[in-house]
């Protein structure tokens, strides 16, 4: 289920006023995303679609977008106009500008393992992607849009398995489940582009409880450099999917799907926020916020 949270000026303050389901009935959603013609699309893990929310309601009815996908994740607009999704247990990345069935859709990138997180790095101009290293661990990875090469960005990410989403990390009729061998999904490692001209940073990555800055230029770089180097927030608790104040840019929203909140985080102020109130809370599993 999706929610919308109205919020309104009282006396200089901000404060929460209403939160109403915005649209139900969807499967195993993780991530949702504006395209570049103002639609609002949001992925159903389970079915293999995407759904198009944009007028909100009941979708248990509702004519997918795209259709076909193998375990369809995040999705990321370029600035040319294309509309990609990672599909995480198919190893792809997509083109679904046009939506329809996405088995007919152009592949952009395949072969990789368990992609999940996608953005496109402007000031790299290239694609991120996280994807598996391991059973213990995933990476960064960058993709050159016009030759398609990779090169590494981020290793040795640690993965933790998020609860709550065991049952549809892996495809229900893979043999590796049935063994006890599944590939988490990666909603703990969450990325985003920065959006703050001074910090000197290409994107944003949420690791469990951390906010980390990614150095726009140099790399590949180590879990452990970044967390020494460029922490820019901890005690995060259990970190989700994350998105930019539309006004301020300093400011990001960040889900926190084990406390069923959304917090806000200045992202050039290095804190600590474990006592923060959240300014959203009482949302069960939220995993992303546009």
């Amino acid at each position: 289920m999706l929610k919308e949270v109205q919020e309104v000026k009282v006396g200089g303050r901000t404060r929460r006023v209403h939160v109403r389901p915005f649209a139900w009935n969807l499967h195993a959603p993780t991530h949702m995303e504006w395209t570049p013609d103002g639609r609002l699309l949001v992925v159903e893990r389970t079915t293999g679609k995407v759904k198009d929310v944009t007028k909100g309601g009941d979708m248990e009815e509702a004519k997918p977008f795209a259709w076909g996908l193998q375990g369809p994740s995040s999705m990321c607009p370029l600035p040319d106009g294309r509309f990609l999704i990672t599909e995480f247990w198919g190893g792809r990345i997509r083109d679904i500008t046009q939506g329809g069935d996405a088995r007919k859709s152009d592949v952009l990138a395949e072969g990789l393992q368990a992609p999940y997180s996608l953005v496109y790095d402007e000031r790299r101009q290239k694609l991120s992607v996280t994807v598996s290293e391991g059973r213990r661990s995933r990476a960064d990875v960058l993709i050159d849009l016009q030759t398609g090469q990779t090169e590494p960005l981020v290793k040795d990410i640690p993965l933790f398995p998020p609860p709550g989403f065991e049952d549809v990390s892996s495809p229900p009729d893979d043999p590796k489940r049935k063994r006890g061998i599944a590939v988490f999904a990666g909603c703990n490692d969450w990325k985003k582009v920065n959006r703050v001209p001074e910090l000197p940073y290409g994107s944003l990555l949420t690791v469990a409880e951390y906010l980390l800055g990614v150095p726009d230029a140099g790399g590949p770089f180590t879990f452990g450099e970044l967390l020494e180097h460029h922490c820019l927030a901890s005690g995060l608790n259990f970190t989700g999917g994350m998105i930019d104040d539309p006004l301020n840019p300093e400011i990001t929203y960040i889900t926190q799907p084990l406390r069923g909140s959304v917090i806000a985080v200045n992202v050039r102020d290095q804190g600590d926020y474990r006592h923060q109130p959240p300014v959203v809370s009482g949302l069960p599993m939220v995993s992303w916020v546009v």
